[in-house]
């Protein structure tokens, strides 16, 4: 449906009303209004109110619209008026800008019923109106004194039965839209009632809330805006993106009566007179981010606030464009020292305003629902002392605070309030009285090498997978509050496709912070799930394919780092950051270096033997484990025992064969690993009795002068 017949050009946009009239017909507003009507009915007389959608703050414009109640009100374009659903005479109606309802004459259609769902369209001259279990309907306004006609467009069975409570025209394309009362958006061509799904765009699980979206209303650059009735909050949904989404924009009114008009022509512009923050634009702090905004009041922190018409984002902070240091009102007595509690003053302008505060704990640039630090904090006028604990797995360095205060309670990090005051702040958070236990040491690395043709031994060459890992361990009061681990792809020699990870026995899935879970692969943060759901001990998915992380080289090369001269000048590193959600006693923590494992990348095959007892592509059904490490709840014990492993649940004994040799092993420096193809036993002769004596001779045969030098990898 293309829009027709329709100039955009406006050649001036003024602020809403222009007082009562006294004449018997009020008269048309001036012009299109960039603020909102909101229409309420809190006890049988209908308000109206304007709305500043930039910052959710509204004033009433009249108490009293003359009848019992109005709904489904939309602005006409066409000549400047409102037009609702008048429930006291049960008629359309005609509101002019003294707000007072002119009942219209219609003589057919649903007369005598209600409609809450309106708006008037663009592109005609029409007032259209939904009604559940009945349908579409429109009035044409061509003119408003003569006998109207109410046509039915569509039923309601026809259009897939909506569950919507508003709906607005597009400035644009001429279709309505609505996001209805599950989250998910709607377009409705009115000629004909077509209603398609587009999108979820907010979920009411996820939110916490249940939704009522009584008003909506787009400005002129395609944003529609939904006011949930229930709490007030306003939501912006940009449909010129590919995948709209609804964004918190501001905190208006609530009411379980509640629509909305507004003059689709109009823009949503931040204004002057408000205060913004100035933290880095990933915090969202600019109005097109719906940045946190404050209409200024006499309510603030510290000793002045200043203005502007948007953000300053840092480094260049309103308090460098103007030299006004506004960002007074909160002093940090002590440091921000992992696991201790932190002290600040907060000073007041008045008495019973709300304070809440945010500090970026993990530093992934965001204020996430669990970095709240103060909530609600009812203040005093002048110093308040207050106190919050600093989380056992905030990391140490530099990053950001957020500090917002108003008369309305309950207020998030983003989004615009009618009162108050932002004021953002650079923090750095230390690590005191913390040691630090490293393995094998701060300076060296340990290898852990696979076979991945098990459960048969295959070539035993040891070098389908090698990593070198380095585990910090971070221990405050006797607790380990953080483990770092950093690890280098030291050969894959594997024709197979393989990935890596890494258990913590006896260490729960909840006992980590998963938030704050970080992955690096060369100096690049990872995203995707690291720390692995639905298992009960915590396990992280460093790689789910090694090939996808290393080059084996020029020329002829097949492998990486096992062949003379492939994949030599290249070794991938990562870095894997594991915060406690609390402390745990370093005496019920794992041994190092855990249980780091190799399992078969998701959609590849593995072997003819795995496919005979698990499927073609096994996916994390097939494991391989350091000798006796027990396998995750992912595996398929039936590979156990089956071929030449002789794992023995029952005795604790998992991955070697009938004469003790694992497929897996630690070895404890950044080792000279065998050459492709040639059997582990021949690089390193010793290996067969230091393995069949479960590790009590020749403890030293993996030094680089016990080997045959011409079988084992030259760099």
């Amino acid at each position: 449906m293309k829009r027709t017949n329709l100039s955009l050009a406006i050649t001036s946009i003024l602020l809403g009303t222009v007082g009562s009239s006294e004449n018997a017909f009020a008269g048309a507003f001036e012009a299109c209004p960039t603020q909102a009507f909101l229409i309420q009915t809190p006890s049988s007389l209908p308000i109206t109110y304007g709305v500043d959608l930039a910052t959710g703050s509204y004033t009433t414009l009249s108490p009293d619209m003359g009848t019992t109640k109005v709904n489904g009100v939309g602005f006409n374009y066409h000549d400047n008026y409102m037009y609702g659903w008048d429930y006291g005479n049960a008629t359309l109606a005609k509101i002019g800008d003294d707000y007072q309802t002119q009942a219209l004459n219609i003589t057919s259609g649903l007369i005598g019923q209600s409609f809450y769902v309106g708006d008037v369209s663009l592109d005609e001259n029409k007032w259209y109106g939904y009604r559940p279990k009945q349908g579409l309907y429109s009035v044409d306004l061509t003119d408003p004194s003569a006998d109207l006609t109410m046509v039915q467009v569509a039923t309601s069975d026809t259009m897939g039965k909506p569950k919507i409570t508003d709906f607005a025209f597009h400035p644009t394309d001429g279709y309505l839209y609505a996001v209805d009362n599950d989250g998910f958006l709607l377009k409705i061509d009115v000629s004909d009632g077509t209603t398609t799904t587009i999108t979820e765009v907010l979920n009411e699980a996820e939110s916490g809330f249940n939704f009522t979206f009584g008003a909506q209303y787009f400005d002129v650059n395609g944003n529609l805006y939904i006011s949930n009735n229930g709490n007030g909050y306003v939501y912006k949904v940009d449909l010129n993106v590919a995948e709209p989404e609804a964004i918190f924009f501001a905190y208006g009114p609530t009411s379980q009566s509640n629509d909305g008009a507004r003059c689709a022509l109009a823009p949503v512009v931040s204004t002057t007179g408000l205060d913004f923050g100035d933290a880095p634009e990933s915090y969202s702090t600019s109005f097109d981010a719906s940045g946190p905004r404050h209409g200024t009041s006499s309510v603030y922190l510290g000793d002045e606030i200043d203005t502007e018409g948007d953000a300053y984002i840092y480094p260049l902070s309103d308090d460098s464009s103007d030299g006004n240091d506004d960002d007074d009102g909160i002093s940090f007595v002590t440091g921000l020292e992992i696991a201790e509690t932190a002290l600040i003053v907060a000073k007041a302008s008045v008495a019973n305003s709300y304070l809440n505060a945010w500090i970026d704990w993990n530093q992934n640039g965001t204020f996430d629902n669990d970095e709240q630090i103060l909530t609600d904090e009812v203040l005093s006028t002048g110093n308040n002392n207050l106190s919050f604990e600093v989380p056992s797995w905030a990391t140490a360095g530099a990053s950001w605070a957020r500090f917002r205060v108003s008369t309305l309670s309950g207020i998030g990090p983003t989004g615009g309030v009618s009162d108050g005051e932002v004021e953002d702040y650079p923090i750095t958070v230390t690590e005191e009285n913390v040691t630090v236990n490293y393995y094998p040491s701060s300076n060296s690395f340990t290898t852990v090498a696979y076979e991945d043709l098990w459960p048969l031994e295959g070539d035993f060459d040891m070098n389908d997978l090698l990593m070198n890992l380095r585990i910090a361990e971070y221990i405050k009061n006797g607790e380990v509050i953080r483990v770092e681990i950093n690890g280098k792809v030291a050969a894959v020699g594997a024709g197979f496709h393989n990935g890596f990870a890494i258990q913590l026995p006896d260490v729960a899935r909840s006992a980590i912070k998963e938030s704050a879970v970080k992955l690096t692969m060369n100096n690049e943060i990872q995203s995707g799930t690291i720390l692995e759901e639905g298992l009960t001990n915590a396990v992280f998915i460093v790689t789910e394919d090694a090939w996808a992380i290393t080059n084996p080289g020029e020329g002829e090369c097949t492998f990486f780092r096992t062949e003379g001269g492939c994949g030599t000048t290249l070794r991938p590193n990562w870095k894997l950051v594991i915060p406690m959600q609390s402390p745990v006693a370093l005496s019920e923590f794992p041994d190092a270096p855990y249980d780091p494992f190799i399992y078969a990348t998701p959609g590849y095959d593995h072997g003819q033997v795995v496919t005979d007892v698990v499927g073609s592509q096994p996916g994390r059904a097939w494991e391989v484990h350091l000798k006796n490490k027990a396998p995750t709840e992912l595996m398929n014990t039936y590979l156990l025992g089956h071929s030449q492993d002789e794992s023995d649940a029952s005795a604790g004994l998992y991955y070697l064969n009938s004469q003790g040799m694992p497929w897996a092993m630690e070895v404890p420096e950044d080792w000279k690993h065998p050459a492709e193809k040639f059997d582990l036993r021949s690089a390193y002769p010793k290996f067969t009795n230091f393995a069949t004596s479960s590790g009590a001779n020749d403890t030293d045969w993996y030094i680089e002068g016990n080997a045959q030098s011409t079988f084992i990898f030259q760099d």
